[in-house]
């Protein structure tokens, strides 16, 4: 694989600027329930909710659950924003702090394309830009309770365009470092991203660590041999144990990982050597939407609708 370009000036500089202050509120939009309990299985493939199909506006038709936040400890569907539309930076509404570039960038709630219901996530980024559109969330809500270094999720995402950069990213969470790993103190971020090969965006892992005055930034990544498809919904699930350093990412046969890592990744940026240990964060803050770091080849456009985070795997619908 080409070796990308630098990504971590990039990354810092935005992680500066849009982690400052705190969420205002918690209300509004995240369900709360029970977790259905502890597994370390694979992501579920049923689920004993009934299904239904929708259709909404030019997005096709997705199979939805009937409660897309069984068992979840986190979970947004859009759906209780009825007087939010086009999105401004700094704006607040439930548990989320928007952070928008808006020199080639733009983020909305809207009924373009969606799964269970009539809102979903909209983000556009233009054509060469390095800009985007993202929702932080992080504060006093139940997910963060205890300092949770061990989690599952899912969230439905659906592309087109489908343009590419050098890098972006479309789902993180960050903190410090978990408490038994050696870089306590730094910040340590673990990326859903996109890679390029060829010309086609691939699903990746990013990650990325606090600088020391010793230890410079770590920017490392993994990438997949999965293409990212344009216009039809896409179940993302995934695992993240900051502890045992592992991740995965399932698209499809979730006896096969579309991205798995454990430990390290292929390689990354400047002066860090390539087999870094990944050292995962305690989850203290989430982000979801579309960010590049490197001027876009061609414009973007991502929808993420039904996402549901949990301490079991989270089924597709």
């Amino acid at each position: 694989m080409a070796r990308p370009s630098p990504l971590a000036l990039g990354w810092l500089a935005f992680s500066i600027a849009a982690c400052t202050g705190e969420v205002e509120g918690s209300g509004g939009g995240a369900a709360t329930t029970t977790a259905s309990g502890n597994t370390t299985s694979g992501p579920t493939t049923t689920t004993t909710a009934s299904t239904t199909s929708s259709t909404t506006g030019t997005g096709g038709t997705g199979g939805g659950s009937a409660d897309p936040c069984a068992g979840a400890i986190f979970c947004e569907t859009f759906e209780d924003y009825t007087d939010v539309g086009t999105l401004a930076d700094a704006q607040t509404f439930g548990p989320w702090r928007a952070a928008l570039d808006t020199n080639g960038g733009s983020m909305d709630l809207d009924d373009a394309h969606t799964t269970s219901g009539t809102r979903a996530l909209h983000t556009r980024i233009e054509t060469g830009t390095s800009a985007g559109g993202r929702l932080f969330a992080n504060g006093d809500l139940p997910l963060f309770t205890g300092g949770p270094t061990h989690l599952y999720g899912r969230m439905m995402m659906y592309i087109d365009p489908n343009g590419t950069s050098v890098h972006w990213t479309f789902f993180g969470a960050s903190g410090d470092a978990e408490p038994s790993s050696p870089e306590v103190g730094r910040r340590a971020t673990y990326l859903m991203s996109s890679l390029p090969r060829d010309g086609v965006n691939t699903y990746s892992f990013v990650y990325g660590l606090e600088g020391t005055n010793t230890d410079p930034y770590h920017d490392c990544w993994f990438q997949s041999e999965g293409a990212m498809p344009t216009a039809e919904w896409t179940c993302v699930q995934f695992e993240m144990d900051s502890v045992t350093r592992s991740l995965r990412m399932w698209t499809g046969d979730p006896s096969t990982p579309t991205v798995a890592v454990d430990d390290v990744g292929q390689g990354c940026v400047g002066d860090v050597p390539g087999d870094s240990p990944w050292y995962g964060p305690v989850w203290e803050e989430i982000y979801l939407g579309a960010w590049s770091f490197h001027d876009m080849d061609a414009p973007l456009e991502v929808w993420i609708d039904d996402l549901a985070i949990g301490t079991a795997p989270m089924p597709c619908p």
